[in-house]
């Protein structure tokens, strides 16, 4: 009895030790617990890629290595304020694992990833994104702004409700209390933080006393959209009914104006816009900068041509628009110059001007014809939509 209990004894100690040596192998090959770190830079005006690089704790050479991987997805040499990237790196191996750069807009980002034998991929990720449509009609109490504001509309999209019938009503002169408006528009949100990356008035319309104006977007067959009556025909017109927002026209097209600084009688070929010093002049069309530069009574001038054979004077500007000069295109709407009072001007205003075959004529009395007109199979289907849509309009 006593030899069996120090066997026992003998035989449980061994088992011991057998054990307590496999728990510590087992806790030798447990894997070390990896907390990844990330760091984030957001870019300000002024900063470029390398210098905000080198704020990180990347090497030289991993900045390189990074650099020339990225380069195969995108210009680094273009970053924007507000552009941010989020570097994580690897406390096991003491290196970046992942590096993302997020575009200030857009609905992607681009992707880096170190696998543990280095090698880099980079692909572009498209972010998951959600749209929503919003109805809403109101009436004019004072201007289109305020009513507009008052239904909650948020400033994109007033501005673009403007500008989208600003070839049928000047809502500075034209609207009147009690006229009413309707529009339908949609959002498209970031899922994940719900910032709000685009806006499209998807139809609109604007109701007067004696007149009811429609625009549907619609896209036909060869890929272009633009907005259209409910008739198929483009309610975008050649040109703008005007260049700017004035206050009131101070002289008109005439033959025979007395020129307050000459003092004598001579024609005035142009529309004088009244507007305070630094109002933005737009392009009332597509078209060529061919001067832009001080030409004598008109002070600073910019003169452009557009397709159909018209050209534009725009004078007395106080400054020309960013990238404004000869040769440079400029699509309808954009911004020109400023309103000034350079050359033969008493006060601020716009000399605003409209010349085809080498005759100016009176803008205030031509006809837009509508650029586009649907046929075919395109009318077909807008005529089909516009039902819809327009159903929804009149339920608002």
């Amino acid at each position: 009895m006593k030899k069996f209990c120090i066997y026992f004894l003998m035989l449980s100690f061994f088992i011991f030790c057998g054990c307590s040596k496999k728990q510590e192998q087992q806790a030798e090959q447990l894997p070390v617990e990896e907390i990844p770190e990330t760091e984030t830079f957001t870019f300000e005006k002024g900063n470029t890629f390398n210098e905000l690089m080198h704020r990180s704790k990347l090497t030289a050479a991993e900045i390189t290595e990074i650099s020339a991987e990225l380069k195969k997805l995108l210009n680094i040499n273009n970053c924007m304020p507000n552009d941010f990237y989020e570097v994580t790196y690897s406390t096991v191996v003491s290196s970046w694992q992942n590096f993302k750069y997020f575009p200030a807009t857009g609905i992607f980002f681009y992707e880096l990833t170190k696998s543990t034998d280095n090698v880099i991929d980079g692909q572009k990720i498209h972010l998951e994104t959600t749209k929503n449509t919003y109805e809403i009609s109101g009436t004019i109490e004072n201007s289109l702004w305020n009513s507009m504001t008052a239904e909650n509309v948020s400033p994109n999209i007033i501005i673009s409700f403007a500008n989208m019938f600003a070839w049928q009503i000047d809502f500075l002169t034209d609207t009147r209390k009690g006229d009413k408006f309707k529009i339908i528009y949609e959002t498209e949100t970031l899922t994940k933080t719900q910032n709000i990356i685009s806006t499209k008035i998807l139809a609109g319309q604007y109701k007067t006393a004696t007149n009811t104006f429609n625009a549907i977007a619609f896209k036909d067959s060869k890929g272009y959209e633009t907005y259209f009556d409910e008739n198929g025909k483009s309610i975008k017109s050649s040109f703008l009914k005007a260049p700017l927002q004035f206050k009131r026209i101070s002289s008109y097209f005439t033959k025979a104006r007395f020129h307050p600084i000459l003092k004598f009688y001579r024609p005035h070929e142009g529309i004088d816009y009244a507007a305070p010093t630094g109002t933005p002049v737009s392009t009332i069309g597509d078209g060529v900068v061919i001067k832009s530069q001080k030409s004598g009574g008109y002070g600073n001038l910019v003169i452009i041509k557009h397709p159909n054979g018209y050209s534009t004077y725009y004078g007395h500007l106080s400054k020309y628009g960013k990238g404004i000069k000869k040769g440079v295109r400029v699509r309808q709407g954009q911004v020109i110059g400023y309103v000034g009072a350079t050359g033969l001007a008493t006060g601020p205003h716009l000399d605003f001007r409209i010349k085809l075959n080498g005759k100016f004529l009176n803008f205030l009395k031509l006809k837009m014809p509508p650029n586009i007109t649907l046929q075919g199979q395109d009318k077909v289907k807008f005529n089909e939509y516009k039902t819809e849509i327009l159903q929804k309009l009149n339920n608002l």
